[in-house]
């Protein structure tokens, strides 16, 4: 009644490509700590197909995500809306397929990384055999914390400067500390893979990014693979991590890094590890057909165009470009380009998925934790999943507090903050809209 089958590729990028430094120049990588995958899992009930993708990557352009998508339809046949590609959101993947700030995109990792989730899906689809799935889920709060901070001024900044800590106020947000996890097991009951989800900034190697690494996801992986078997599969979709990261501002737990350590993946990875073999011990896997439907439309967002005084601003920063901090050439150089070629309207996809007790809502950006707590708490399931950065990214999806601020996901950028302010809220009602029509699929 229940088929499932699993893959995943191995889109580690050799020695000496580049990781993305954003506003800084690319690093040159060193050896890899662990692989970069991508990782699928492909359901089928009655002939009616699903197919997650999980990769191990900063983000993908949409167009990317959509001709992955569509080529993996066209192999298997499972329709287009019934295929999900979320990036893991690692900070030290390979290079994008498009200009990320001062850091260029790089074709040749690009093709392999879209391969990579092409291959794992279709590969997928060709393993399903007879398995049984169960869902549970638990909290994890000791490694998220709001990154955005209000400062004694009235102002809010991001991952403001520890040496001024006397300024900082308090947080904008709580984390969403939800860990949610489904299990998917053999039909003779042995454990083939789990899907995790949950949010946080897979960006916690913090000053020492001269490596390849899948962060805390590849960590999470690898210790569910040492408890369960090293032929188990492990997907990870980010939950609505876009203001959030493991770095406790405010210092309530620790000085720096996550337990004082600078390697944060891997403490991170082996406390979810525990956390997700705990929420395990509760699950009970069933083998009968799970409810599978998907729903996908988009909604059309308006764009946000540079001022006249952000290229005003951009004029006089050029005039000495080499005096100005990396973030201020990043944004000027962007700001004295043309728009002429740039949509005014952007479109941008809810994809609303049923699979047995979970609703997953796919949104294609980094999500405010605050967006994706109000689609939960007004969601007609009880279990809804948010899944980040799925099928592409149009940058941050920003809470009206900080479109009123000069926090850095405020500032108007093709890859940072290109919606207009009302987006999140118009959001939030289109997604639950679209849930609501789910319910009754």
């Amino acid at each position: 009644m229940l088929r499932v089958g699993f893959s995943e590729f191995d889109i580690t990028p050799p020695v000496g490509k580049l990781i993305p430094g954003g506003f800084t120049p690319c690093l040159t990588s060193e050896p890899a700590r662990g692989k970069l995958l991508a990782t699928a899992a492909a359901f089928d009930v009655d002939g009616g197909g699903l197919i997650l993708v999980s990769v191990d990557t900063l983000s993908f352009h949409v167009n990317t995500a959509d001709r992955i998508r569509q080529t993996i339809s066209d192999d298997t046949g499972v329709p287009f809306d019934r295929i999900l590609v979320g990036a893991t959101h690692t900070h030290t993947g390979g290079a994008c397929d498009y200009q990320l700030w001062l850091c260029p995109p790089d074709p040749e990792v690009a093709s392999v990384t879209e391969k990579g989730a092409i291959t794992a899906a279709i590969e997928a689809y060709k393993n399903l055999s007879d398995a049984a799935i169960g869902t549970g889920k638990g909290a994890e709060d000791r490694y998220s914390f709001c990154r955005d901070i209000r400062l004694t001024d009235g102002s809010i900044k991001m991952n403001p400067n520890r040496a001024h800590r006397e300024l900082m106020v308090a947080p904008i947000s709580t984390p969403d500390y939800a860990v949610n996890v489904m299990r998917i097991d053999s039909a003779e009951g042995d454990v083939r893979g789990f899907i995790v989800n949950y949010a946080n900034h897979p960006d916690c190697h913090q000053k020492n990014k001269s490596s390849f690494s899948a962060d805390f996801p590849g960590a999470l992986r690898r210790g569910l693979k040492r408890v369960y078997g090293e032929d188990i599969f492990v997907l990870f979709f980010n939950g609505t991590a876009g203001d959030i990261n493991c770095i406790d501002w405010l210092g309530t737990t620790s000085d720096s890094y996550y337990g004082g350590t600078k390697n944060a993946p891997e403490a991170i990875g082996a406390g979810l590890t525990s956390t997700v073999v705990e929420i395990n011990a509760d699950i009970k896997a069933d083998n009968s057909a799970p409810e599978i439907a998907s729903i996908s439309k988009n909604l059309i967002l308006a764009r946000r165009y540079k001022s006249d005084a952000d290229y005003a601003w951009a004029q006089e920063i050029a005039k000495d470009m080499a005096s100005h901090d990396a973030m201020s050439r990043a944004f000027a150089t962007e700001y004295l380009e043309s728009d002429d070629d740039v949509s005014p309207e952007i479109p941008f996809e809810i994809h609303t998925i049923r699979l047995g007790d979970w609703a997953i809502v796919g949104l294609p950006s980094e999500i405010f934790t605050e967006v994706g707590k109000r689609i939960k708490t007004a969601s007609p399931f009880e279990n809804t999943v948010i899944f980040e950065l799925a099928n592409g990214t149009h940058g941050y999806i920003a809470t009206k507090i900080i479109h009123e601020s000069t926090a850095y996901e405020s500032r108007v950028s093709k890859v940072n903050a290109c919606t207009a302010s009302d987006s999140a809220d118009r959001i939030v009602e289109a997604a639950l809209r679209q849930l609501e029509e789910l319910k009754n699929v």
